[in-house]
């Protein structure tokens, strides 16, 4: 339980950091900031490659983690009388961090998510 709470809390952090991570890895091969529809990720750099594929794999693999976690908390809040409101609070933060992480990537003040899906 204690590793889906972390989990839970890292996701949506470890998702915006791997973005902003390739972006900064294309900084430093490219000597400027990656453009959008001129830089491609994918065919950069091997060093961008490396936060490339981690951001991807969030992505493909992380998502459907966090999605099953989160209803695996509200399961669990079903069962435990004990510790329901704690789970339920927990869970409600778990979606509206998740809600803000996707708020800021759709910002995108710097094309950067712009860049990325490319």
């Amino acid at each position: 339980m204690k590793i889906i709470r972390a989990y839970l809390l890292c996701y949506p952090l470890a998702l915006l950091a791997s973005l902003y991570a390739t972006w900064l890895a294309g900084r430093i091969a490219l000597g400027y900031w990656p453009r959008p529809s001129l830089d491609d990720p994918k065919f950069i750099s091997v060093w961008v490659d490396i936060p490339y594929f981690i951001h991807g794999l969030l992505l493909v693999v992380g998502l459907p983690v966090f999605i099953m976690s989160v209803l695996f908390l509200l399961y669990r809040a079903i069962f435990d009388e004990r510790r329901r409101a704690a789970l339920l609070l927990f869970a409600a933060f778990s979606i509206t961090y998740m809600f803000f992480t996707i708020v800021v990537i759709r910002w995108d003040p710097l094309l950067v998510a712009n860049w990325y899906m490319d």
